[in-house]
């Protein structure tokens, strides 16, 4: 049987402000052959004009193989409203592929909305979704719903969301080729909401990027407790050819 978790597309290197010291270049590709990865991209955030070094660091500290790793560089973009993101498509051109986050809603350069409810939250943030989609920039939409220094618990927005407003979204992003990321953490935390979500996710024919947002070495590849088992995965009925890879950017016309 095929491993599910072979590639990590979402890793922070200690450029990042949230990227742990310890997360080098070196100790990341060292975690990844010892998570027996094939592939892994480093996607460092890109918010500020200062940010857009970061990939160009990684990328003369680090070849594109070590041995039979693939190393992938890429980054993680904020859309900051429904029409502006933090990346155009001259620097998005000049990586291997995007993350783009819709959800950093109190993060600096964000459109602010004022006291919103949960129910209000989760249309933004698929408003932002749909925004990331349209802008042909996005390759991956990070941590759907997944909000940092949210009020409310993450199963409380998934609670939220409108259904048909999720298949709309989720169907525009099968079309445009752009994939939504499952980190097994979610799995781990709040199964329930998890298996909801992901199987609209997949009803849609959207493909998953199978990640561990990771911003210590210790966790490249989901290991450690706080992530679902391949068991636990499987369970949820994901399967292989569910699962993005730069080669879907790549077939879906996408390349650089």
């Amino acid at each position: 049987m095929p491993r599910l978790i072979r590639a990590d597309w979402h890793i922070h290197s200690s450029l990042s402000d949230c990227g742990h010291p310890e997360a080098t270049p070196e100790a990341i590709v060292r975690a990844a052959q010892e998570a027996g990865l094939e592939a892994i991209g480093i996607t460092d955030h890109v918010i500020f004009a200062k940010d857009r070094l970061r990939p160009g660091l990684i990328r003369r500290q680090l070849p594109a193989q070590v041995g039979g790793l693939r190393i992938w560089v890429g980054c993680e973009a904020d859309m900051q409203s429904a029409t502006r993101a933090s990346i155009d498509a001259e620097f998005a051109a000049g990586l291997d592929y995007v993350i783009m986050s819709a959800s950093h809603l109190f993060d600096m350069g964000m459109e602010q909305r004022a006291d919103l409810d949960a129910k209000g939250m989760v249309s933004f943030v698929l408003e932002l979704m749909n925004g990331a989609i349209a802008s042909g920039l996005a390759d991956i939409i990070a941590h759907p719903f997944g909000v940092p220094e949210c009020p409310f618990a993450w199963e409380e927005l998934i609670a939220a969301v409108d259904q048909s407003a999720l298949s709309r979204t989720t169907e525009a992003a099968a079309r445009a080729g752009v994939a939504l990321e499952f980190n097994p953490r979610y799995l781990r935390q709040s199964p329930e909401a998890t298996r909801w979500l992901f199987r609209r996710v997949r009803e849609a024919g959207c493909k998953l990027a199978l990640s561990s947002d990771a911003h210590h070495p210790a966790h490249i590849g989901c290991r450690g407790p706080r992530y679902a088992s391949e068991a636990e995965i499987r369970d949820l009925g994901i399967k292989p050819e569910d699962l993005w890879s730069v080669e879907h950017r790549m077939s879906a016309g996408r390349s650089g």
